[in-house]
C-alpha cells in the first residue's frame, strides 16, 4: 500500500461528508493509504514541521479544494466580486507548494466555485478536476477514477 498525503481541511460541510467517504474508499480500493494532519496523523510539533514530516513519508499528494471562506462582496484585483467567491483553506496552497518542492505527483480536485492560487488553470503542471463535493457520487465519476489511476502510475515506490 502506498502512502499519500491528502491536503484538505478537517472541517467540511456536512453535505460533503458522504462524497469524501466514497473518495477515501476509492483510495483504499486502489491500495492507497490516505494521510492527513488532524485526521489520520496527530501533531506533536508545530503544524508546518508536522506537514513536512508527513509529506516525506508519502509518495504523492492529493489536494482537495473544499470551501472554507465564502465572499459575497468586495473586490479582487480592483474588480468587483459579482457572483460570489469561495476560497479553500490556505493550507491547501502551503501543502501543495511543499509537496511540489519534494517532487510529489499532484492530483488537484476542487469544488465548483473554488479559485485562486493552485486552483487557477496553468498555475502548475497538473490538471484541475472540478467537482460538486455535495454530490455523494462525485468520487465515482469516470474522470475522477481515471485521473486517480493515471496519477497513481506516477507515484514512486
Amino acid at each position: 500500500m502506498k502512502e499519500v498525503f491528502i491536503s484538505r481541511p478537517n472541517w467540511v460541510l456536512e453535505s460533503f461528508e458522504k462524497g469524501l467517504d466514497n473518495f477515501y474508499n476509492l483510495l483504499k480500493a486502489h491500495e492507497l493509504n490516505p494521510r492527513t494532519i488532524g485526521r489520520s496523523d496527530y501533531p506533536s510539533k508545530n503544524p508546518l514541521d508536522e506537514v513536512m514530516g508527513l509529506l516525506r513519508k508519502c509518495q504523492g499528494t492529493i489536494v482537495l479544494g473544499i470551501p472554507q471562506i465564502d465572499v459575497q462582496s468586495g473586490t479582487v484585483k480592483g474588480e468587483e466580486i459579482v457572483d460570489g467567491l469561495q476560497l479553500c483553506t490556505e493550507w491547501n496552497h502551503i501543502e501543495a507548494a511543499l509537496a511540489h518542492s519534494l517532487g510529489h505527483p499532484l492530483l488537484v480536485i476542487h469544488h465548483l466555485k473554488i479559485s485562486r492560487g493552485i486552483f487557477d488553470r496553468g498555475a502548475g503542471n497538473y490538471f484541475l478536476h472540478q467537482v460538486d463535493f455535495s454530490n455523494p457520487s462525485w468520487a465515482m465519476a469516470a474522470e475522477i477514477s481515471g485521473a486517480l489511476s493515471t496519477w497513481k502510475a506516477e507515484l514512486t515506490i
